[in-house]
């Protein structure tokens, strides 16, 4: 299963679009994330910066992406620990076809301005 720019845009703008993401700052998050992934399905941690990977819990919160964690024996019987992200393509179309509700949850910033 292949998961489409367009696709991945889509759930993020019903993600982040509800909460007051501007439709070029989704574009540019959608941009970020097919970065890391490229045509592979995973991407692994240790090539993230502290503030990437901040982004990536942020993205997991929602489900975009998942991690796997794999120990695997080195030499003299030492663990190496492998952790990846993975792109959860099921549940970024279901995101991507989830219908908008406008009544959902409006820019809280919005009613504090109208109601001064």
């Amino acid at each position: 299963m292949t998961v489409s720019r367009g696709e991945l845009l889509k759930a993020i703008s019903n993600i982040y679009g509800n909460k007051g993401m501007s439709y070029k700052d989704s574009e540019e998050l959608c941009d970020f994330i097919l970065s890391f992934f490229g045509y592979e399905d995973y991407v692994l941690d240790n090539v993230l910066s502290p503030a990437e990977r901040d982004v990536f819990y942020n993205l997991e919160e929602y489900g975009i992406v998942t991690t796997f964690r794999e120990e695997i024996s080195i030499v003299h019987g030492k663990t190496w620990r492998v952790n990846q992200w993975y792109l959860d393509k099921t549940k970024i179309k279901k995101l991507a076809n989830a219908e908008k509700k406008e009544d959902e949850v409006k820019n809280i910033y919005d009613s504090i301005f109208k109601n001064m």
